[in-house]
């Protein structure tokens, strides 16, 4: 399981713009269509099937990045 999306790491990363604090905003597949975020996870293409990808943005430029998180075994 990806421990950012069941809340059990909070994680938030440098901007490399502007040096400001970027917070996660959501899986990358949220992103995809209006219904996304209520689809089966493991309908969508995935890099590795031991990671989850996430947007993160600046809070003080709105810089977006997208970051491999490493799933864990629950």
């Amino acid at each position: 399981m990806c421990p950012v999306c069941n809340g059990i790491l909070v994680e938030t990363k440098a901007c490399p713009k502007c040096g400001g604090e970027m917070t996660n905003i959501g899986r990358v597949t949220d992103f995809f269509g209006p219904y996304s975020p209520y689809m089966e996870f493991d309908s969508f293409l995935q890099r590795k099937k031991t990671s989850c990808l996430h947007v993160y943005s600046c809070l003080d430029c709105s810089f977006q990045d997208t970051v491999e998180i490493n799933k864990i075994e629950a």
